[in-house]
């Protein structure tokens, strides 16, 4: 799995891919069908709390190795893709 930032792309280890949250991919509002996409994207978040939860997870992950790689990046050192932010 690779984690895509503004500060490039990077390899999940398998460690912490086992530990992220399973939510669907997000609609592509570009895609021919993007609106039967966001349709079935509703449909999973509204059939479970547990769904809301796992997909709020999982972007707050995103946004925490967003930062993550920035900073990495600002600093001129590598970045390894870590769960801060799984929490």
């Amino acid at each position: 799995m690779i984690l895509s930032t503004s500060s490039g792309d990077f390899p999940i280890p398998a460690d912490v891919a086992r530990r992220l949250p399973n939510v669907p991919a997000l609609p592509d509002v570009a895609a021919a069908n993007a609106k039967v996409q966001l349709e079935n994207f509703r449909h999973w978040l509204d059939a479970s709390p547990d769904h809301a939860i796992n997909y709020e997870r999982l972007r707050r992950w995103h946004l925490v190795q967003e930062e993550l790689a920035a900073r990495a990046k600002a600093e001129s050192r590598p970045f390894v893709v870590s769960d801060d932010g799984l929490e």
